[in-house]
């Protein structure tokens, strides 16, 4: 989803940084060596249908009409949503809930000649999307299945590198192609001549894209042919509807958002202080800093901050307090990918100014404005006397869940455990009072797996999507954690018109109650459940023509067993002409080629593979973090040991022993500025 109102404010503030072109100017107008695709973004478009074999068959057509037109010379990257941390689940649950409700927009009410919101049209239910369901591991599959056959077919194919990062990759879909580029860069040292395009409609894209500070970077979207807007196709354009031939544009044009050219918008505006700039990269992480507190998908959102004029702080009020910090500290908010706490505590005291006694504007159904006690009565439930200790409290929090939030656009998650627990924000007002602030993080933990984020996240209406032996877990009243899962809840349109907006006020979920609940449950799931489960690797596909392959060919032993494993891997940027960096091994998880009637029919133009030519490896692309005391030095970087060889683990035991060594456990690269 990204920072609400960011993709109408950039293009109305800095329109040169868009540029809008046919499917068949892509190449011409991206000049693409590695390519990125936002899975997730492709399935939305196409989940319309109650026909899940049609969804992935039009996903891959997609895909492959994309590569088509794009021509990416280097990498493709395809990353789908896997495990989130902690602090996104909240907003994950709110939006089942509300689901469940079947709660209408107040907007639907103006578009209803529209289709795009007819609430009846939506009959594929989103929670397929999520990992661990049936149908994210059959798209997986397929997609390897797909990827093998268009290696063996097309030359454009041959001469990529291809990673596959599924949902059992834990991380959201951007921040792991994000986490990509980030730690090919800091290993390379220099990727400066790589134009990067990066294909997803989420406005994150353009901050996190920022915060790489790679030269050349670029994110691709659709666009509506008539209006433009981010996202939309023409068929259900209000414009067209409106128009006296309507249907008559339906094509798809796409726009190219450069951030080099925003970066310059940056850079030339007037800011009244020789500080501003003595630092570029420094001065564009504090600037998406500061887009942040317009709201993400991990901090309600302030009632006080919107890019829009009616806002009590606007993007100009935000601005002219980072000014004021600037000239106090003479410092930046951030360096190397963090805050500094100081100027961070000074710049909220400059916004708290700005909202100066507390008054509260909005939401609209409010009659007028009102002051702090109202509100955290209201909101909070407060009815004690000493509203300065409560509402400091909320503030800190807020502020500490802003650091985090930067920390993980920046380097990734300092915290997996971490979230904001309240269910509003504070008021501006009280940023001013927040004096003890605390950056400290728990232990960074480890993600969950698929299904504790399913019931993490899911509502009782979606408890179909659980293994079976785990639904009454959900549903019945003798288990402790029933409390976490009201069918009666009370919602909060909170003034916003969009129900996908409304707050739900529901109790937040123990990761520890959850953990025990479940820890007499894991064992009853069947094979096809534990592998559904598991915490994975990306997946890299190498055609024999490439110098990866004719490596990893050799690495047999005499009983045809690879010798290059997880315990000891290869790196892929000592083989010669390999432009990747990083760690690869056999991929021993078994035959992608055994295909079951559905998968048949949705494979049926990508048939009759060779099975000597495309070699599949497991990929993780930054150094292992040792779990053990006991750990060996290999090729510089520090591999956990164990006495189990990889001949004598099951098929899913190397999978789940990826969540002690994988790059999601391991601090990301720090870049320099």
């Amino acid at each position: 989803m990204g920072v609400s109102g960011f993709y109408s404010y950039l293009f109305k503030k800095y329109p040169n940084i868009k540029s809008v072109c046919t499917e068949k100017n892509l190449a011409d107008e991206t000049k693409c060596h590695s390519l990125y695709l936002d899975l997730n973004h492709i399935i939305h478009k196409y989940a319309e249908s109650n026909d899940k074999n049609q969804i992935i068959k039009d996903v891959i057509e997609h895909i492959d009409r994309l590569v088509r037109s794009i021509k990416p010379s280097q990498l493709l990257y395809i990353a789908m949503d896997g495990v989130a941390p902690k602090a996104r689940m909240p907003h994950q649950r709110t939006k089942r809930f509300l689901k469940s409700k079947n709660i209408p927009d107040r907007e639907v009410n103006r578009f209803e000649t529209n289709e795009q919101h007819k609430l009846e049209k939506k009959t594929f239910d989103e929670c397929n999307i999520k990992p661990g369901t049936e149908f994210t591991c059959q798209l997986s599959k397929c997609l390897r299945y797909f990827i093998r056959n268009r290696m063996h077919t097309e030359e454009d194919w041959r001469s990529v590198n291809v990673i596959l990062s599924d949902a059992n990759v834990p991380g959201e879909g951007e921040h792991k192609i994000i986490n990509f580029i980030r730690q090919q860069r800091h290993q390379q040292n220099n990727t400066n001549g790589t134009f990067h395009v990066v294909y997803s409609s989420d406005s994150d894209l353009v901050l996190l894209g920022l915060l790489t500070h790679e030269p050349q970077m670029k994110v691709l979207c659709e666009v509506c042919a008539n209006c433009e807007k981010i996202g939309y196709h023409a068929k259900d354009c209000n414009t067209n509807k409106s128009s006296s031939t309507p249907g008559s544009n339906t094509k798809t044009n796409y726009a190219v958002i450069h951030l080099p050219k925003l970066i310059n918008n940056l850079k030339s505006q007037n800011y009244d202080s020789p500080v501003f700039l003595k630092n570029l990269e420094r001065f564009v992480d504090d600037w998406v800093l500061i887009c942040l507190l317009f709201g993400n998908d991990f901090l309600p959102k302030s009632h006080s901050i919107d890019f829009f004029d009616k806002s009590i702080i606007t993007m100009d009020h935000l601005m002219d307090a980072y000014r004021e910090a600037l000239t106090k500290n003479n410092d930046y908010l951030t360096k190397n990918g963090t805050i500094t706490k100081d100027c961070l505590l000074t710049l909220m005291e400059k916004v708290g100014g700005k909202d100066k006694d507390g008054k509260y504007r909005r939401p609209l159904y409010y009659e007028d404005k009102f002051r702090r006690p109202l509100y955290y009565k209201d909101k909070f439930g407060f009815n004690a006397t000493d509203l300065n200790t409560f509402s400091n409290k909320v503030a800190t929090d807020y502020v500490q869940g802003l650091y985090w939030v930067f920390q993980y656009y920046s380097k990734g998650p300092p915290s997996w455990n971490w979230y904001y627990p309240h269910h509003y924000a504070p008021l501006a007002y009280d940023f001013s009072n927040v004096k003890n602030l605390d950056l400290k993080f728990d232990p960074p933990g480890e993600p969950v797996r698929p299904f504790e984020q399913m019931m993490a996240t899911f509502s009782p209406k979606n408890v179909d999507y659980l293994p079976l032996a785990w639904q009454p877990i959900m549903t019945e009243e003798i288990f402790d954690i029933s409390k976490f899962y009201p069918t009666e809840f009370v919602v909060d349109p909170n003034g916003k018109e969009r129900s996908s907006q409304y707050v739900v006020l529901i109790p937040f979920i123990d990761k520890e109650t959850l953990s025990t609940a479940l820890k007499d449950f894991t064992s009853k799931l069947t094979p096809e459940e534990e592998k559904r489960n598991r915490l994975d690797y990306d997946s890299l596909f190498i055609h024999s023509s490439h110098s990866i392959h004719q490596q990893f060919r050799k690495s047999s032993d005499a009983n045809k067993k690879p010798i290059i494993t997880e315990e000891n891997p290869v790196q892929l940027q000592d083989i010669s002409d390999c432009k990747l960096v990083g760690h690869g091994w056999t991929d021993d998880t078994g035959d992608i080629s055994n295909l079951n009637a559905d998968e048949e029919a949705i494979l049926s133009d990508y048939k009759n593979i060779p099975n000597d030519e495309v070699i599949l490896l497991k990929y993780c692309h930054c150094s292992f973090r040792s779990e053990s005391v006991e750990s060996e030095k290999h090729n510089n970087v520090r591999f956990r040991t164990t006495t189990n060889q990889p001949s004598q683990r099951s098929t899913v035991q190397p999978q789940q022993q990826a969540s002690k060594s994988a790059p999601w456990c391991k601090p990301p690269p720090t870049h320099q500025n």
